[in-house]
C-alpha cells in the first residue's frame, strides 16, 4: 500500500512499527532464552558496556522505573554486575555476567531471524532508513524532554 504510511502521521507510524517489530520478534524469539524485552536491555548493556543506568534507559528508550526493574531482576538471576560509580556517588557502573554474556549472545539466532530478512527488504536504502529513525529518534527524545520540562509543576508555577 504506497501511500498509507504517509497518511499515517509520524506518531501513528511509529506507533505501528513498534507493534510490528514486537510482532515480528515475539514470533522469532519463540524458544529463546531472554525475552525480546530482555534481549534489548541486555544486547545494549553488551554493546555499550560498562553503562550508567542512565546511558543504558537512554540507548534502549526505557522509562528508568522499568529499567531498575530489569536491572533488579538481572542481579537476581546473575546475569549482571554492579560496582559503583568511581565519579557519581549516586549512579554505578553496569556489565554483564558472562552468564549474561552467554544467554546474550544464545539469542542472536533468534534476532538473526528478524534482522536479515528486514534488511534484505529494506535492500540498499537500510543505510538512508536506518538513519532517518535515528533522526526520529532524536526528535522524539527532544520533544519528550521539551513537554516534561513543561509539564513540571514549578515550570508552570513561575510560567518560565
Amino acid at each position: 500500500m504506497p501511500g498509507t504510511a504517509i497518511s499515517r502521521g509520524p506518531l501513528l507510524l511509529v506507533y505501528a512499527l513498534s507493534r510490528q517489530s514486537g510482532h515480528l520478534l515475539s514470533l522469532c524469539f519463540d524458544g529463546a532464552p531472554l525475552t525480546t524485552e530482555e534481549f534489548a536491555v541486555y544486547s545494549a548493556l553488551r554493546i555499550i558496556q560498562p553503562a550508567t543506568p542512565s546511558s543504558l534507559a537512554q540507548t534502549v528508550g526505557m522509562k528508568q522505573p522499568t529499567l531498575s526493574n530489569h536491572l533488579r531482576r538481572m542481579e537476581q538471576r546473575r546475569h549482571l554486575r554492579r560496582r559503583a560509580h568511581p565519579h557519581d556517588g549516586r549512579s554505578s557502573i553496569l556489565s554483564l555476567t558472562p552468564l549474561g554474556e552467554r544467554l546474550t549472545v544464545e539469542c542472536f539466532p533468534h534476532f538473526q531471524a528478524a534482522i536479515v530478512p528486514l534488511l534484505d527488504r529494506l535492500g540498499d536504502d537500510s543505510p538512508r532508513i536506518l538513519a532517518a529513525l535515528e533522526e526520529l529518534s532524536g526528535a522524539l527524545d527532544d520533544v519528550i524532554a521539551e513537554v516534561s520540562e513543561s509539564r513540571r509543576p514549578d515550570h508552570r508555577a513561575t510560567g518560565a
